[in-house]
């Protein structure tokens, strides 16, 4: 059963922030008194209320890290993701995502900034509850201050200092100034978390710290070298210290791989030992805020109509097991295309079969009478023909429809079939059946950001720079021991001759895939821009070498008052 207890607090206190539009002008404090906030609950409340902000700029931050990528297309519905999926320059620059993702990641930088400034002089008895408190705010400030640079670069709004009221000047000093305060922050941090068997499941603690310096090291070692050494650190120093991160991620804690891959996404199962740091929802509203998880919907298509014709299909309906279907995102030919059929991920990260649901909507399906295939090959008009006659026999005469990659894709280029972009496979990862009935958009399943497997990946990755394969293959392949479909062990056979970079992110796709950092993954390998026009047909003659940035929002560049200071990233300023 999650812990609710502190997500209360949070929703109390963060109730209370207030934000506006306008360039960094939040106010941390809101409602809240000076003389509270000082005091070791006020403390505490602050603390807390960073968790809340999370769920407000969670779904911008799937977004941008998962479209214009390799990996997943806009589908028909697309709307506003559709700008960042193709790179329209002026639609990105002047779009709402933009401009909210912006204003929310400022202002949970900004509750950051003042929760490391109170803590300091706040009435707290306990040095050391004090000491716990300064780390969590420190490690988080490192969390948001890399999301902020990895997405606006050079770009980005620097300041330590939390705001109240409007701030109108604008301070760019570059990712070098970013990257050496997320590792300040970071060894301070170090300094007081809980070890993760003891602190309350989704709260920061050192495990977290860990990974976020790893991320924050593998990041900052794909910089050029005066970079990294205006940050304080060498490339080789990046690597070696982040390799050593993952070692002890392994050992010295009680994450571990769970046997069953799908268990890592039950929603029945969102505490697990796989999983290091997620974001938190209940079915309780009273403990969400105000925010529900709206993922759930992105990664569905039409299960409803078939991609071959798009004839209806009686048998099925809007389901709350099978999902609301908003056709926003959909796999890429390629990421299905990765998987080797017999890697048991692929089946566990898309859904292949649909079965007949009776009229009510929120009955579970009939999980005996199949009536919708969508496979991972191509499907020939025989066997579409040879479902349909199944209504003959079948004793409710309902058909089946089988329909393949070659009715969702242009298979020469990976284009998305007229159908194809509303009839596609539905990313499971995502699917949360404890909503209440087949239409709700309000989700309260947790949102995984931190897993152990990503660990296995990022060790392989180092390995590899360091000029290890063997310990890279070995890496892998005790990772790819889930995902083995007996009696076909030699076709995911993992070899020292194998590892390289594109092999390495390969895997991440089919570890990983449609978990929501994949954007951020290439830019930081600097294979962003390679792999999107290479794989993702979205982007042809679209995307240019700039794109491994996001633009500030015009509205940010708009109301600075040190314009000859603060400027719009040169390749956007047209």
């Amino acid at each position: 059963m999650k812990l609710k207890y502190w997500t209360f607090i949070i929703a109390l206190y963060a109730g209370s922030l207030c934000s506006c539009s306008d360039f960094l002008s939040e106010d941390p404090k809101g409602n809240i008194t000076t003389n509270y906030s000082e005091t070791e609950e006020g403390c505490e409340r602050l603390v807390l209320s960073l968790y809340n902000t999370h769920r407000d700029f969670l779904e911008r931050l799937y977004l941008f890290g998962s479209m214009g990528a390799d990996e997943q297309l806009v589908a028909v519905n697309g709307n506003d993701w559709r700008y960042f999926g193709e790179y329209f320059d002026t639609q990105m620059i002047n779009n709402g995502w933009n401009r909210d993702f912006w204003k929310q990641l400022y202002n949970s930088l900004n509750v950051a900034n003042l929760a490391t400034e109170i803590i300091e002089t706040a009435e707290i008895k306990d040095e050391g509850r004090r000491a716990e408190l300064r780390a969590e705010a420190h490690a988080l400030r490192a969390f948001y201050f890399w999301i902020i640079t990895e997405t606006y670069g050079d770009g980005a709004h620097f300041t330590t200092e939390s705001t109240a009221g409007v701030k109108t000047i604008g301070y760019q000093p570059g990712v070098a100034t970013f990257y050496k305060q997320m590792l300040e922050d970071l060894n301070i941090a170090a300094t007081g978390l809980k070890l993760p068997q003891n602190s309350q499941w989704g709260r920061m603690n050192e495990g977290i710290r860990k990974f976020i310096l790893m991320k924050v090291l593998m990041s900052l070692a794909g910089y050029p070298d005066d970079v990294i050494s205006a940050a304080g650190y060498t490339k080789e120093r990046c690597y070696t210290d982040a390799l050593a991160l993952t070692k002890s991620l392994r050992s010295d804690y009680n994450y571990r791989l769970l046997d069953d891959y799908t268990q890592i996404f039950d929603v029945d199962n969102q505490i697990n030992d796989e999983i290091i740091w997620s974001v938190q929802y209940s079915t309780d509203k009273t403990y969400n805020g105000g925010g529900e998880n709206g993922l759930h919907r992105y990664g569905v298509g039409w299960y409803n109509k078939s991609a071959v014709d798009n004839k209806a299909i009686t048998t099925l309906w809007s389901s709350l097991y099978y999902g609301r279907e908003y056709r926003w995102t959909m796999p890429s030919l390629f990421m299905i295309q990765n998987f080797n059929e017999y890697d048991k991920r692929l089946y566990g990260s898309l859904q292949e079969y649909w079965c007949w649901i009776p009229t009510d909507w929120n009955q579970k399906p009939v999980y005996s009478d199949t009536v919708l295939i969508r496979h991972f090959r191509t499907v020939t008009d025989e066997e579409v023909a040879a479902g349909r006659q199944r209504a003959e026999t079948h004793p409710l005469g309902h058909e089946l429809f089988v329909e393949g990659l070659n009715h969702m894709y242009n298979l020469q280029t990976g284009e998305p079939t007229m159908n194809g972009r509303s009839c596609y496979h539905t990313n499971l990862k995502l699917l949360d059946s404890s909503r209440e009935f087949a239409k709700d958009e309000k989700g309260h399943k947790d949102f995984i950001w931190f897993r152990l497997g990503e660990v296995y990946l990022s060790q392989a990755e180092l390995y590899m720079y360091m000029g290890q394969k063997e310990e890279a293959a070995k890496v892998i392949t005790e990772l790819r021991k889930r995902a083995l479909t007996e009696g076909h062990e030699e076709a995911l056979k993992v070899t020292p001759d194998m590892i390289t970079l594109d092999f390495i992110l390969d895997e991440y796709m089919r570890e990983l895939c449609m978990e929501g950092f994949r954007w951020y993954t290439l830019k930081r390998t600097g294979k962003l821009l390679e792999r999107a026009l290479k794989y993702n047909p979205d982007v042809k003659d679209k995307m240019k070498a700039y794109h491994v940035t996001r633009p500030i929002p015009q509205n940010e560049v708009d109301v600075v008052t040190n314009k000859d200071e603060f400027h719009q990233l040169p390749e956007y300023d047209k």
